[in-house]
C-alpha cells in the first residue's frame, strides 16, 4: 500500500515525539539516583536492600527504556524506507528518508550507554572504596 508523503510525515512526527517522551521517566529516575549518589545518600555503605532495590529499579527502568527506544527506532526506520519509495517527495521528505543510518546509530549508542550507566552504578554501589 503506497502512502502519501503527508501521511508518512505525520507518522514520522508521531514517532519522534514518542522517542522523546519515552525517555522522560528514565531520565528522571537517573537524575534522582545521580543526586543520591553525589550527595552521599546512596553509596557503598548503604544497606544491602537499598542498593539491591536501586539496582533493580534502574535495571527495570533501563529495560523498559531501551525496549521502547528500540521499538520506536525500528518503526521509524521502516518509515524512512517507506518514504524513500514514495513518489514526488519534498526536501523535508528526502531529509526524513536519509535518517535511517542516524536512527541505527542512535539505537546502538542508546543501548551501549544504558549498559555503561548500569555497570558504573553497580560498581559504585558494590565495590569497596
Amino acid at each position: 500500500m503506497a502512502m502519501r508523503e503527508k501521511d508518512l510525515l505525520q507518522i514520522w512526527n508521531g514517532q519522534r515525539a514518542q522517542r522523546i517522551s519515552s525517555q522522560l521517566a528514565p531520565t528522571i529516575l537517573l537524575a534522582v539516583v545521580l543526586i543520591l549518589t553525589t550527595t552521599g545518600k546512596l553509596n557503598y555503605k548503604s544497606p544491602m536492600d537499598v542498593k539491591a532495590f536501586t539496582i533493580g529499579l534502574v535495571a527495570a527502568g533501563g529495560v523498559f527504556s531501551v525496549s521502547g527506544m528500540l521499538s520506536s527506532v525500528r518503526d521509524s526506520m521502516a518509515l524512512t524506507r517507506a518514504m524513500r519509495e514514495a513518489n514526488d517527495i519534498s526536501q523535508l521528505g528526502l531529509s526524513v528518508a536519509k535518517n535511517s543510518t542516524n536512527l541505527a546509530i542512535t539505537g546502538f549508542f542508546f543501548v551501549a550507554l544504558s549498559l555503561f550507566n548500569f555497570v558504573v552504578l553497580a560498581i559504585y554501589l558494590y565495590k569497596k572504596p
